[in-house]
């Protein structure tokens, strides 16, 4: 099977985020501020649609790419950088999944740890033994979307109100954009926190029900004398 990396895990979400990204432009002209297209030409328009097809995956890979990792971490967790629900795996998150079996997890791997570090740095191990599970990967790519669509969405709660004021938009357009898009961060940076949670446990889930054996390289073949 093949491994799904981060980045290959962000490009079958590139899609998703690109549709998100137009989907908000075409809302904001044709809902928010219409008056900004009223007066167009068909061939405004046309050359309008190729622009925004043509720059919205180059704004969603800057945007992707630029925001550190650690701060869309935060921006989603709300809590300092560095703060993922690695480090409470196993003494918050595990326990209240009624799917994980504590005590055989602690048969199957051993020790569990306490400290925050030693407990993310505890299961990324056992996350990269099982990536290739399936409802591991997926969850994976899910926290990874809503995290990058929340990234998205701050950036263009800030870029927006901008934009609508240097084109003379109305005020209450600009509240409206600003409301629109606010909705849009907390709801993604929510389905973000709970898609991460839940990727957490599903990597414990598997783990409690079964001893995973790592794979072991094979030893180098001897040259014969």
């Amino acid at each position: 099977m093949k491994n799904n990396g981060d980045r290959s895990l962000k490009s079958l979400n590139m899609k998703w985020l690109v549709l998100l990204a137009i989907t908000d432009v075409l809302a904001l002209l044709f809902f928010v501020a219409p008056e900004l297209v009223k007066g167009a030409s068909l061939t405004q328009v046309g050359i309008g649609r190729v622009l925004i097809a043509t720059m919205m995956p180059v704004f969603v890979l800057l945007v992707v790419n630029v925001l550190p990792h650690n701060l869309k971490s935060a921006l989603v967790y709300w809590k300092p950088l560095g703060v993922l629900p690695g480090t409470e795996a196993f003494t918050k998150y595990g326990p209240a999944d009624s799917r994980i079996d504590m005590a055989a997890l602690k048969r199957n791997i051993g020790t569990l740890p306490t400290e925050p570090a030693e407990q993310n740095a505890r299961w990324y191990k056992l996350y990269k033994q099982i990536a290739n599970e399936p409802e591991v990967a997926e969850a994976h790519k899910l926290f990874l979307m809503y995290r990058d669509m929340a990234g998205i969405s701050l950036v263009l709660l800030v870029l927006v109100p901008v934009a609508l004021q240097l084109a003379d938009a109305p005020f209450p357009a600009q509240l409206l954009a600003t409301g629109l898009f606010v909705i849009q961060y907390l709801v993604t940076a929510v389905s973000s926190r709970w898609s991460g949670i839940r990727f957490v446990c599903n990597v414990l889930a598997v783990h409690s029900a079964r001893k995973v054996t790592a794979l072991k390289a094979s030893a180098p073949k001897q040259p014969a004398a």
